[in-house]
């Protein structure tokens, strides 16, 4: 059955079938009142002028102060001086080779993004207990394709934990110290040390697990420093107990111990502090040349709205590098912001750096963006080594299992990958640029590899060649007893 419009009408309920069609002036008023609403709101459609409470506006601006604080210091400060005398020979005493930190420190040491470092010494001594232990922990692959197998070496301490001798430290110029467990009695043994070696220069020594260390014994260590270290610039770095955290995953804060409090120098609440990141500071230190002379505490920061925070996460972001970052922390850190910020309260406003022209803007674009491609350069060839060396470790294993398969293999797998490292890594590279599309001309390539592994291996056997026909009889022989022996009495 089919209803006209008008019965279907009469079924609705009343106002239902109100509806007309709008006016003009109706469509009008409509559009007016909605654009205008739009405008009180701002562009994005809702009321913005609320958006943040006033703790986080404050925190907002605090952090746009120092980020335009260290934009004027990028611009205005001179590049970081180094110190003139560290010499090619540094020694490192106090690292247990059985525990992370002695291959840490001589990753920094030897770190090829740190070329004030790398290329200043070439020759790092590590003066352990026990020189097998230490050539066995701190002599593997890493060592060898870093270059670090080249510059190594080793002397053994007298008794457990001494430090190195007179004698030992004759012809070394800088000296990285580490002092366990927040023993400051062993500083004063230091610099005796060192003063007593003519060669010796700088001296940078690293105390962890200080969280129990009061102020006023910091403050005398640094009276004894200032006062016996006569012959050598020093540089002391004190921090709380360690933790195994990676370099740069927490921002720290570095106050001199002339500013620590008597009863708290590391604050109410003592955190721990990371191994890198502490390793980190104590390298660069030894290069730093305002560095010289200082006594410092270093904390971590890791709440997120301290000013500490707000530094190095700027520094971070304005292109500081890790040395910049360190030199910073050290000679100015928070206490150099705040006294900014009473000169400027006083009226007497910090000078501005002047303008920088076209061409200066120019420049630096360009620099920046060379330092782009480096980084980037540097990202992609990191890559590329961690996927060389998988595809590496993978060949290796295959290689095991295929040989073990025939015959016995008197070595473990790792063992096994070690010996035949480099012709996995060769493997790995062909595999590589052939899955990459790149030009390979394996017939040649390998027969070279062939020709360079022979002429490594008659270079390694002239050299352990001419090593025995240096030694002594004492090398080979070890002296005879000499202690009377008695038996039953007789």
């Amino acid at each position: 059955m089919k209803f006209g419009l008008a019965a279907y009408l009469t079924l609705l309920p009343l106002g239902a079938h109100s509806f007309h069609l709008p006016s003009s002036t109706s469509s009008t008023t409509t559009t007016r009142s909605t654009s205008t609403q739009l405008y009180q709101f701002g562009t994005l459609g809702f009321d913005t002028a609320n958006l943040y409470s006033r703790s986080e506006e404050e925190q907002i601006k605090t952090r746009n102060e120092v980020m335009s604080y260290l934009s004027e210091i990028a611009q205005s400060s001179p590049p970081v001086v180094l110190r003139k005398h560290l010499g090619s020979t540094v020694v490192i005493s106090g690292f247990n080779p059985e525990e992370p930190a002695s291959q840490e420190i001589l990753a920094f040491l030897n770190n090829e993004f740190s070329p004030h470092l790398s290329d200043t010494f070439g020759k790092i001594i590590a003066h352990v207990d026990d020189v097998k232990v230490g050539k066995k922990r701190l002599i593997g692959r890493n060592a060898r394709y870093t270059g670090l197998l080249d510059k190594l070496d080793f002397t053994q301490s007298e008794s457990a934990g001494a430090l190195p001798t007179v004698a030992q430290l004759e012809g070394v110029s800088s000296w990285v110290a580490h002092v366990a467990g927040g023993e400051l009695s062993k500083l004063e043994d230091i610099v005796a040390v060192a003063e007593g070696a003519e060669s010796v220069k700088n001296v940078a020594i690293l105390v962890s697990g200080a969280q129990n260390v009061k102020g006023e014994e910091l403050k005398k260590v640094e009276e004894m420093m200032k006062s016996k270290a006569t012959t050598f610039e020093y540089t002391l770095v004190v921090v709380p107990e360690w933790n195994d955290e990676p370099e740069a995953n927490c921002a720290f804060g570095i106050v001199n111990v002339t500013d620590v409090v008597d009863d708290a120098p590391f604050g109410e609440d003592v955190g721990s502090f990371s191994r890198e990141e502490s390793l980190r500071i104590i390298t660069e230190a030894l290069a730093i040349d305002k560095a010289a002379g200082k006594c410092v505490v270093a904390t971590a920061a890791p709440d997120a709205k301290s000013l500490e925070t707000y530094l190095v996460q700027g520094m971070r972001e304005i292109g500081f590098d890790r040395l910049q970052e360190v030199e910073h922390m050290v000679t100015r850190g928070v206490k150099g912001y705040n006294e900014m910020l009473a000169t400027e309260k006083e009226g007497v406003a910090w000078e501005k750096a002047p303008e920088p022209t076209d061409e200066e803007l120019a420049l630096e674009a360009a620099s920046k963006e060379e330092r782009m491609v480096l980084m980037r350069q540097k990202r992609q060839d990191t890559e590329k080594e961690e996927e060389l060396k998988a595809l590496a470790t993978e060949w290796a294993k295959r290689e095991f299992l295929r040989k073990s398969l025939k015959r016995r293999i008197p070595i473990g797998e790792e063992e096994f990958i070690e010996i035949v490292w480099d012709r996995a890594m060769f493997e790995a590279d062909l595999k590589y640029r052939t899955m990459m599309g790149l030009a390979v001309n394996e017939s040649e390539e390998r027969a070279q590899f062939k020709e360079d592994q022979k002429a490594r291996k008659a270079a390694a056997y002239k050299k352990e060649q001419d090593r025995w026909n240096n030694l002594s009889t004492e090398d080979i022989e070890p002296p005879e007893q000499t202690t009377a022996v008695t038996f039953g009495g007789m």
